[in-house]
């Protein structure tokens, strides 16, 4: 009787240990162990923004950096290769110039020497247009000190004031670009003159004092 007693008060012991799980579990939560407060979320959110927009910021600025850097090496490559041009076809010039001289100071512009250098001169300026040479134009156009170089001003009763009347030396430009300047004669208006007549009646004295 009294070991049935014993094993039966062992059975309550371990049952009503086992069916209390709220003294033991309430010790072992987790939960009620560690409290973590809603501004802690916040400050940790905002932090993490902040970061991504700092990264997001230098990722802008070095893409940027990168396609001006492109864009530069662009640019310096073209400006290279058009200073290149330009002081080729710049040497060039006076070869057109010479071919022109000797034109005008042949003999016999029928000739088939005078053609031949005609048909070299034709090519040679071909040439050079179909690499953007092109001449500025000159005559009876208003001088432009941007495009033209004045030798002198000289007056004339053609063209008005300010009008280039001679040219000397063509220019030429390649594109925007100013190889040489129109050296040019531009006229300063028509000439003050006074005739033969005003001038006497300007200087006799009265008949008939």
């Amino acid at each position: 009787m009294t070991d049935d007693n014993t094993s039966m008060d062992e059975d309550s012991e371990m049952t009503g240990d086992a069916d209390s799980p709220e003294k033991g579990g309430a010790e072992d939560s987790p939960e009620e162990g560690v409290t973590v407060q809603p501004a802690e979320f916040e400050l940790e959110i905002a932090r993490l923004v902040a970061e991504r927009d700092m990264y997001k910021d230098q990722l802008l600025r070095t893409r940027a950096d990168f396609d001006n850097f492109r864009k530069r090496v662009l640019r310096d490559g073209e400006q290279a290769r058009a200073g290149a041009a330009q002081g080729i076809v710049r040497d060039l010039l006076p070869v057109a110039d010479n071919l022109e001289r000797a034109l005008s100071h042949a003999d016999d512009a029928s000739s088939a020497l005078a053609g031949g250098v005609v048909m070299v001169l034709r090519q040679f300026m071909e040439v050079l247009s179909a690499r953007g040479l092109e001449p500025i134009p000159a005559m009876g156009v208003a001088f432009d000190p941007n495009v033209h170089e004045a030798l002198s001003y000289m007056p004339s009763g053609e063209y008005a004031a300010g009008m280039v009347m001679n040219e000397f030396e063509r220019g030429y430009r390649l594109g925007s670009a100013v190889l040489r300047p129109s050296r040019v004669v531009v006229s300063s208006g028509a000439p003050e003159t006074e005739t033969y007549e005003e001038e006497l009646n300007s200087t006799e004295p009265d008949a008939k004092e």
